[in-house]
């Protein structure tokens, strides 16, 4: 379901559609190339076959998180590529129904994809992170901690962050691609007393 900005997956058909490990991979792959790519290039990168990679990308297609962007002709072929819409996807957890734990299968499955690559690359390029961290070269970090923020402030502080990363969403020259899970919730809304 779409709603401006947005695409709130709403439907258990649409959930299911994003729980897909390799749909979750070619989003990944999109999102670092961070320009548009052919169904080609995702099936090379994944190594499947080209038809499976049109599959999946058609169901991505179907929820909107996957649009054209333009033909090329290369070698007398014509190419199409696609790119990762620049609408905000949303898995719903805010709607009260009956696919909460689908919701949450989903967001565990992200947070901890994101947290691995996190995990193996501190694990695998120490030495590389300690020289550039010394250069003043921030490549991987780990921020947790409680900010105190009116409701108003928190609506700021969401729109900053969703509007930076809109902006950078895209590839540059001089760009490298930066994974990132950001998890920010009222915490009082937990607290025993509010119950």
């Amino acid at each position: 379901m779409e709603n401006n900005n947005y695409i709130v997956l709403s439907t258990d058909k649409e959930l299911k559609i994003l729980m897909s490990p390799i749909r979750q991979k070619i989003i990944k792959i999109m999102s670092r190339e961070g320009k548009p790519v052919t169904s080609k290039y995702i099936a090379d990168k994944l190594d499947i076959s080209p038809s499976s990679s049109q599959h999946h990308i058609k169901q991505l297609q179907q929820i909107g998180i996957i649009e054209f962007d333009h033909n090329e002709v290369i070698n007398g072929i014509t190419a199409r590529y696609l790119r990762l819409t620049e609408k905000t996807v949303s898995i719903g957890q805010a709607i009260n129904d009956d696919l909460t734990s689908e919701r949450d299968v989903l967001a565990r499955s992200i947070l901890n994809k994101t947290y691995d690559g996190y995990k193996e690359l501190i694990n695998e390029k120490r030495q590389l992170l300690a020289e550039e961290y010394r250069k003043g070269n921030k490549l991987v970090d780990q921020l947790t901690g409680v900010v105190h923020l009116s409701t108003e402030e928190a609506n700021e502080l969401f729109d900053i962050i969703d509007n930076f990363i809109k902006k950078h969403s895209k590839a540059s020259d001089n760009s490298h691609p930066y994974e990132y899970a950001l998890i920010a919730y009222r915490a009082d809304l937990n607290d025993k007393e509010m119950d």
